[in-house]
This record gives structure tokens, sequence and C-alpha cells, in this order.
């Protein structure tokens, strides 16, 4: 079968960054939606709703586009894994997440997934990172916890502590089904493992709202939209987010995944009416920092960087002193 990878590894980096950032972004929305639509569905019902509307989207790639693609028997322990873990039990984890704490703080504890998903990497995928990557990370991981530091208390999470804990197994969750879909990239294009993620979703969830005794029963208001919205929105996003990872070792495309916080707080504050002061305004700029110098190759280039800033020689007096 042919080598999908190696021909999207040729591809343009620029667009492999747009298709990162476009996800990520687009991810921190459904946080928010996803909240929302939890006070009219059930979350296998929600689920179910949002995965049908993703599968339809797909389906008409399935007859034409990739109509010809035959799935090897050997891979089908990997599929399985990699649709178990997201979006079957992830969505599990992250929906009864929302219903306990702010989709701003969920998204502030998903900021350790290109963390663990780096030690991943490293570790299984045997990746090497040049150092300042580590510093990049490590100034992200501030900005985060600043972040999250930052949030003042709402009536909108219930059990933070509970809701958070089950965020972080979300996002355990989602970097195993990360570098699953890394080695699955070797035979098959990004789009084709989207489609079979959320056909997978939508047969998982189906049956779990039919075994929990849910229905399938519409809500008539404006959350009818939102539903819309996830499940375009969701089969989008991945595809998005496998070519990005297809095209960019983990030390490049892992760090974007810092944004997610960042646009979870934003996002919750302009809908939902969740904080946003100006310390984790201040704690964003820190994690956009940490983003940018993990796509720096050298500490000379760092440094050449640095010496355009208008405050360097400022910085050098005060070391001095």
């Amino acid at each position: 079968m042919k080598d999908f990878l190696s021909k999207y590894k040729n591809q343009n980096e620029l667009f492999a960054y747009l298709s990162i950032s476009i996800a990520v972004l687009l991810y921190g929305t459904t946080l928010t939606a996803t909240k929302i639509c939890l006070n009219y569905y059930s979350t296998p019902q929600l689920m179910s709703f949002r995965m049908l509307i993703s599968a339809l989207f797909f389906l008409p790639f399935i007859y034409t586009v990739y109509k010809n693609i035959k799935i090897d028997v050997k891979d089908l322990k990997l599929i399985f894994l990699m649709i178990l873990c997201e979006p079957c039990l992830y969505f599990i984890f992250e929906t009864n997440a929302l219903k306990y704490t702010t989709s701003g703080q969920a998204g502030i504890v998903s900021s350790l997934e290109p963390v663990f998903l780096v030690i991943a990497a490293r570790i299984i995928l045997k990746e090497r990172f040049v150092k300042i990557v580590y510093l990049g990370l490590f100034i992200s991981i501030i900005g985060s916890v600043l972040l999250s530091l930052s949030s003042d208390v709402s009536e909108l999470a219930p059990n933070p502590l509970l809701g958070n804990f089950l965020e972080l197994i979300a996002i355990i969750l989602t970097d195993t089904c990360v570098i699953t879909t890394k080695y699955l990239m070797d035979k098959y294009p990004p789009f084709f493992l989207a489609g079979l993620s959320v056909i997978g979703g939508l047969l998982f969830f189906t049956f779990l709202n039919i075994f929990t005794g849910g229905n399938f029963n519409i809500v008539m208001n404006a959350s009818l939209f939102l539903v819309i919205y996830l499940g375009l929105l969701t089969v989008i996003a991945y595809a998005l987010y496998n070519f990005a990872i297809c095209t960019l070792p983990a030390s490049k495309f892992s760090p974007f995944l810092f944004m997610l916080p960042v646009a979870a707080v934003f996002f919750g504050w302009f809908f939902l009416g969740e904080t946003f002061n100006l310390k984790q305004f201040s704690a964003c700029i820190l994690v956009f920092l940490g983003i940018y110098i993990c796509q720096i190759n050298t500490k000379k280039k760092l440094v050449k960087t640095a010496k355009k800033l208008p405050f360097y020689e400022y910085l050098l007096t005060i070391g001095k002193k």
C-alpha cells in the first residue's frame, strides 16, 4: 500500500502549522458548546447526534475519494484502539468533566496533553528533540499553570476537582490515540482515519444511548444549532489535527496544544461569562512565547531573535548589575 506519511511530510509545513492552529481553536469552541448542550442532552445522546452529523459529512468521501483503500487485517487492532481511546472513551470522560468544572478549567487541565505527548513520542516513537524544545515546553507549562491559578471560583464548577480529574484521564486517552494514529498514517491518509473515528464513535454512542435507556429526541431550541456545529466541527478538526500529526514531528505540533486552554478560557468568557482577567491574559502571552520557542531549532537562532527585541539591551544591563 502507498506510504501516505512520506507523501504528507513533503507538504508545506506552513499549512501544517495553520492546520493545527485552526484545529485547536475550533476545539476550544467545542468545549463551550458542549457545556451548553449538556443542559439539554445526556452524554450518550449528545455524542450520538454529534457523531451522526460527522459521519454523514464523511460518508460521501468513502464512496468517492477513498473507495479503493483497503484496510489491512493486521491494522484492525490499532484502528480499534484508536477509535476506543478517541472518540469513544475520551468524549465520555470529557463531557462528564464539563458537568463538574468550567470549560476554561477543562482546557487548562488539557494543557498537560502536549507534555505527555512529547514524553510518549520520545519513548515510543524514538523522536529526538533539540534542547530548546524543552525550554519552550517549560515556559508554556508555566503559562498554563498561571492561567489556572488566576481563574476565579465560579458557580459553573460544582465539583472542579472531580471534573479536572476526569479531564486528565481524557487527555491521557487522546495522547494514546495520537501515538496510535501516527503509526497508522504510514498506510492511511489523515482524513480517512478521521472518518473511521467518527463512524466508530457513532456506533459506540448509539449503542451506549440505547443501553442506558436514553432516547433520540431532538430539543428544538438554540442548542440544536450547537449540536450541528459540534458534528461538523468534529470531523473537520480531526482531519486538520491528523494532517498536522503526519506532517510535523511531535516536538513541533504538540506545543500548539497549549493554545487549547487559551482558547477554552477565552470562549468560555465570551459565550458563558466565565472569568478572563489581566493575569490570565499575561499567562496566555507566556503560552504563545513557549510555542514560538519550540519552533526554533537552535539556541543561536533564539539569541538572534531575542536581539531584535527592543528591550534586549536593557535586560543585558540588568544582568550586569
